[in-house]
């Protein structure tokens, strides 16, 4: 297994393919197996990276505190780049894996050839009634954390297997093989992120998708499409979080065609 051992952690990664990088960012419970129609789909043309985050998956213990996960997460990754020879990627993250992007996009925009963001948000409104109702509730999850999957899953089942099987099965393989103090630190890490002043000076191209299936989903998407200064927006019909794999097909499709452009745009200049 490639392991990376750097940052004081290990890095579980894999690596497919030649020409641009592009690097897959899992979401919240999920690891890097939620790209594998992305990974079949993409490396025929471009060197595709996955890797589990810190506190996740395959990777190595997380032990910061909620204030310093995204920003440590962030450092791996471009650490991890840096033991590959990669000076510039792509970056494609959803949900969790969203606010990664746009933490390396803020902290690290010389490293960035463009973004993806899938299924996210840009800030957590904690200051409005409803972000304290979400604080709250960030601090109260613990139990659904900790207690059995078995309790959990019927209610996956319900929303997600007659629709999106490929979805239900990963969401299931991730919650049998959850990390339940990790996964509830980094749930508490998204209580108060708020990207808009960055994203506002972003200069990169950007993409942002999301399913339709859910309203306050695609209005968190639309916030952030608007702050950014070179972004489109892709709404994917019957998907939900995550879109990449309720409906793969049409999700490799709308990213395809962002990749070429970025190409057609560099051979360009």
């Amino acid at each position: 297994m490639p392991i990376a051992k750097l940052n004081g952690t290990s890095l579980y990664y894999e690596i497919n393919g030649t020409g641009t990088p592009v690097v897959f960012i899992h979401g919240h419970g999920l690891t890097h197996t939620m790209f594998k129609p992305q990974l079949e789909y993409f490396s025929d043309k471009y060197k595709v990276i996955l890797c589990d985050l810190r506190g996740n998956g395959k990777s190595g213990e997380l032990l910061q505190a909620p204030n310093e996960i995204i920003e440590t997460q962030c450092l791996d990754l471009i650490m991890l780049l840096n033991d590959l020879g990669i000076r510039e990627a792509v970056f494609v993250g959803i949900a969790y894996g969203g606010l990664v992007v746009q933490h390396i996009a803020k902290q690290y925009p010389e490293r960035v050839k463009a973004i993806v963001i899938v299924d996210s948000f840009c800030r957590s409104q904690a200051s409005t009634i409803i972000g304290k109702i979400q604080l709250m509730a960030a601090y109260c999850s613990w139990l659904m954390y900790y207690a059995p999957s078995e309790l959990v899953l019927p209610s996956i089942r319900m929303m997600y297997r007659e629709r999106w099987n490929l979805a239900y099965n990963e969401i299931r393989r991730g919650l049998l093989e959850k990390r339940p103090r990790e996964l509830y630190r980094q749930r508490l890490a998204t209580s108060h992120v708020d990207y808009t002043r960055c994203l506002k000076s972003f200069k990169r191209p950007a993409l942002c998708i999301v399913g339709d299936f859910s309203e306050f989903g695609v209005n968190c998407m639309k916030d952030m499409v608007s702050q950014l200064p070179q972004a489109q927006l892709a709404i994917i019909p019957n998907a939900l979080d995550p879109s990449n794999l309720c409906q793969p097909e049409k999700f490799n499709d709308i990213l395809q065609r962002f990749l070429e452009k970025q190409q057609g745009n560099q051979q360009i200049s």
